[in-house]
């Protein structure tokens, strides 16, 4: 067993939740609207528990997840200093031929690296993806430039980040490798779209206007400049009123939800449900930073609070309350909704869903 645990008289029940999985279709759907198999792919330093709600939600839009764990992930964080962006592209590469063995429909999504990996491949063979999604994207990243130094960096510096690990279901670590194989992927990317001329394949993207990872604006630009297929759309979730509304395909949705005490979304939160069991409003996990990213004062506060509000690092909760960085979307349902829709239009046909609303706590 090479997996460390977080906790090790949890060790089999953490195994179970970021191993690899597949969800089928809702008991609820009839043959005839099942819509096909969706190859899911969770970020850097991230388990398939990272996906877990939008396989939820493709089960209830009759629609078959495979969840994959990428290689190096989900064990030990020095894993990813043995593998590189071939090893994970060969695994989507993998995933996605079986998939076409077995269907005629074939969606790829992925969160941040993820959906990095997804249009990489979607792009090189698009007669073989129906549809892509990507949430929270890592097409364009903010500090682009210094990411861009990794591969060297990476000869004197083998570690960028040796932060204690807080979560089960992601590294605190981080091999500064794997940022260089991130931007290896970024340019396979970038290489397999600039050689087809657009993305041929139907393109969803979702993000965050508040995301402190990705360039967001980078992100839209690309898409705009991209997005080939006319039923391709961009949601984007804004805390303050937009200034750009670029692109005749975006669509801006606020972002905020006082019942849930919500001001932004961070990277981390669009793809999570309000309900989920760990990062959800009554979840086990509470992302409360650390120093120098934080006062201790305010780190302190967010852990013993009893409710905190959740929003992007600069936001600031009400006065005299705690705020910790945001790990859900308020809004999941409709997003569902709108993944539903979008892959309804591209697989043409109607996918039933068996509950059409998630549980709010």
């Amino acid at each position: 067993m090479h997996r460390l645990p977080f906790d090790a008289a949890r060790s089999d029940a953490e195994l179970t939740r970021v191993a690899p999985f597949r969800a089928l279709p809702n008991q609820a759907c009839q043959p005839g609207t099942r819509g096909g198999i969706a190859i899911l792919i969770h970020g850097l330093s991230d388990t398939a528990f990272a996906m877990r709600d939008l396989a939820n939600s493709l089960s209830r839009l009759c629609v078959e997840s495979r969840v994959l764990l990428l290689p190096g992930h989900g064990t030990r964080p020095a894993d990813l200093m043995v593998v590189d962006h071939k090893d994970w592209l060969a695994h989507v590469r993998a995933a996605v031929a079986q998939a076409g063995r077995e269907s005629d429909r074939v969606v790829l999504a992925g969160f941040s690296l993820g959906a990095a990996l997804a249009l990489a491949v979607a792009a090189e063979s698009p007669e073989k993806v129906d549809a892509v999604i990507g949430l929270s994207p890592a097409y364009r990243l903010r500090s682009n430039f210094l990411a861009r130094q990794a591969r060297w960096v990476a000869t004197f510096r083998p570690w960028l980040d040796l932060c204690p690990r807080e979560d089960f279901a992601r590294y605190g670590a981080m091999p500064t490798r794997g940022i260089a194989s991130t931007m290896a992927v970024l340019a396979k990317m970038d290489d397999r779209v600039r050689q087809t001329g657009s993305v041929k394949t139907p393109w969803m993207v979702v993000q965050s206007e508040d995301d402190e990872v990705v360039d967001v604006a980078g992100n839209r630009r690309f898409f705009d400049a991209n997005a080939g297929d006319p039923r391709s759309v961009f949601v984007n979730y804004f805390s303050d009123a937009p200034k750009d509304f670029i692109g005749d395909l975006v669509i801006w949705l606020p972002a905020a939800h006082d019942t849930l005490r919500v001001v932004g979304l961070s990277h981390l939160a669009v793809h999570i449900a309000p309900d989920n069991p760990h990062y959800g409003v009554k979840g086990t996990y509470r992302n409360c930073g650390s120093p120098p990213f934080r006062q201790e004062q305010e780190v302190r506060s967010c852990k013993e609070a009893q409710q905190v509000w959740y929003g992007v690092g600069g936001q600031s909760p009400p006065p005299g309350e705690a705020g910790a960085r945001a790990t859900f979307n308020p809004h999941y349902p409709d997003l569902e909704r709108r993944i539903g829709e979008f892959l309804d239009r591209v697989l043409g046909r109607h996918l039933e869903a068996a509950a059409s609303q998630l549980p709010i706590p």
